[in-house]
């Protein structure tokens, strides 16, 4: 509900701008404002290992899938912010969030941030993610129906993921014994910078072809990161200041991490369709 009642105040703000804000320019494949919200169908992949102080290595790589049960796909709130205040200068806000509980019994013993767990124990996972990401995009070149553009910027995820167990020892599929709960979680912030290219097409005065492509490498806050993005899809417009997108996201992190709460090895893959409603300008 409050996702909604965010998505009306927005409506009416850009509308009533509508009518006082004088447009730079007239370019039918860029906005000077807009809001999208919508549905994020995430498919996240993700692998983990947490080191903890015991090395570089000593920990136990977790698959999010097989040990944690946290892959699959969710439907997750996404919003979408682009501002260009002058011809060629345009800013960007996007953001999602993902918060999961799941259960799963091991079939091999792990350490986990110093903590080990024994083979058969139940384990209870608690993952949360926050995604964030701040662009700026010159374009370089402006047609009559299309424009191509460089950006640059900053992707901000920030995540936790929380594990307590049982160890248990079984007898002819029974359960025999259940020893104490062990608790071990670790959470991290992961500035990466991304640099890339953008393209718009105003295939008709209904609807736009999207295109957006980046990647970077970089050692940032004793985070060794590799970042690779992109989106593709169509916005369609049946009425001039309101319109609906669908496209298709793709984002994949890899980073080697040396802080005080996380101390390992990460990849993360979120990838998926998404649905918004977009209020323009």
């Amino acid at each position: 509900m409050r996702y909604l009642t965010r998505w009306y105040l927005a409506c009416g703000l850009i509308t009533a701008m509508a009518a006082t804000v004088a447009r730079a320019d007239d370019h039918p494949m860029l906005d000077y404002l807009s809001v999208s919200v919508g549905a994020f169908s995430n498919n996240t992949s993700a692998s983990i290992r947490a080191d903890g102080h015991g090395g570089r290595g000593s920990g136990t790589r977790l698959d999010f899938s097989h040990d944690l049960g946290q892959g699959g796909t969710r439907t997750l709130p996404y919003v979408d912010v682009t501002w260009r205040p002058w011809d060629r200068h345009e800013f960007e806000f996007m953001y999602y969030h993902d918060a999961n509980d799941s259960s799963r019994y091991i079939s091999r013993s792990l350490t986990f941030n110093g903590n080990e767990l024994l083979l058969g124990a139940k384990l209870d996972s608690r993952f949360k993610l926050d995604m964030g990401a701040v662009n700026y995009r010159y374009w370089v070149w402006i047609g009559d129906r299309s424009a191509f553009g460089l950006f640059a910027g900053l992707q901000a995820y920030k995540f936790s993921l929380r594990l307590s167990g049982n160890a248990v020892a079984q007898s002819n599929g029974n359960v025999a014994q259940t020893g104490s709960t062990r608790t071990a979680s670790a959470s991290s912030s992961l500035p990466d910078p991304s640099i890339g290219v953008s393209y718009r097409y105003q295939a008709a005065d209904w609807v736009r072809l999207v295109v957006d492509a980046g990647a970077f490498k970089a050692n940032v806050d004793n985070i060794d990161a590799t970042l690779y993005n992109a989106r593709f899809g169509a916005e369609f417009y049946p009425w001039e200041h309101f319109g609906v997108i669908t496209q298709y996201s793709f984002n994949k992190i890899e980073a080697d991490v040396e802080r005080s709460k996380f101390n390992g090895n990460l990849n993360f893959k979120f990838k998926g369709f998404q649905l918004l409603l977009k209020v323009r300008l």
